[in-house]
């Protein structure tokens, strides 16, 4: 059960939280003000940057959207000198391409096999974003994609797993999301987005069920094993590992 959440609610950033306070199989808890997550940051306020900056103290940002995405926003924010941007797909697709391909495969929206897809189609990115963990000068860290759930939510569920997190609490985590989406839909509709469907439809599509988690925990484990030894065979070594679970252990 998560026990440690930030108690400032940003202006202008959806999906803002701290990911602590878990217990872990082997003892012990996620340690807290170490992992922060959120959406996209560009319409932070200067109270948002304060907090960021002075009381998170945070160092480094883990930016997992396609350029694409960028297309909309307005430009960079004020913490840009502290991000670090790594694409969880390939730049050479568009991304307008990219999820028609996805809904292709798995139909509209977000699913626990189209989750599973992303570790064929960005494997590599993830290990490298798994690998920024293992860095005690990266801490603290905040990750985001453009809603904050799905990418971010991909690997995040996958750190809380090699840290030991229960299955129970990777999925509840990933559910915590859904308090969000009012503040995602403006957010997305501020940046030039049309929103396909009714509201009922688009609420549906952006939502974070617990079970999406679960499953795609599960079938990552019957194709990889679990989330260490899928970080393993794309070149994660002992050490990162045991690095980030000394890290992130309290």
């Amino acid at each position: 059960m998560q026990t440690n959440t930030s108690i400032y609610e940003p202006e202008g950033i959806h999906n803002f939280r701290e990911l602590s306070g878990y217990a872990l199989r082997a003892g012990g808890t996620i340690r807290g003000k170490m992992i922060f997550r959120s959406g996209a940051l560009e319409l932070m306020s200067e109270r948002d940057r304060a907090f960021l900056e002075q009381e998170v103290r945070l160092r480094k940002i883990l930016d997992l959207r396609h350029p694409d995405e960028l297309a909309g926003t307005r430009g960079p924010h004020a913490l840009a000198d502290r991000v670090v941007a790594l694409s969880v797909f390939s730049e050479t697709q568009t991304q307008e391409s990219l999820i028609a391909e996805l809904n292709g495969l798995y139909g509209n929206g977000p699913s626990p096999r189209r989750y599973l897809h992303y570790l064929d189609i960005g494997g590599q990115r993830l290990a490298e974003g798994f690998a920024m963990f293992a860095e005690e000068e990266n801490y603290p860290i905040l990750v985001h994609c453009t809603a904050g759930k799905d990418r971010t939510g991909v690997l995040l569920g996958m750190v809380m797993d090699v840290l030991g997190a229960s299955d129970e609490d990777i999925a509840n985590e990933y559910g915590l999301s859904d308090a969000s989406i009012d503040r995602l839909i403006a957010y997305l509709r501020s940046s030039g987005r049309a929103l396909e469907g009714t509201d009922e439809e688009i609420r549906a599509r952006l939502s974070t069920p617990p079970d999406r988690m679960a499953g795609f925990i599960e079938l990552m484990r019957q194709k990889h094993g679990s989330a260490e030894a899928f970080f393993r065979k794309q070149g994660v070594t002992d050490r990162q590992v045991e690095k980030v679970r000394e890290l992130l252990t309290g």
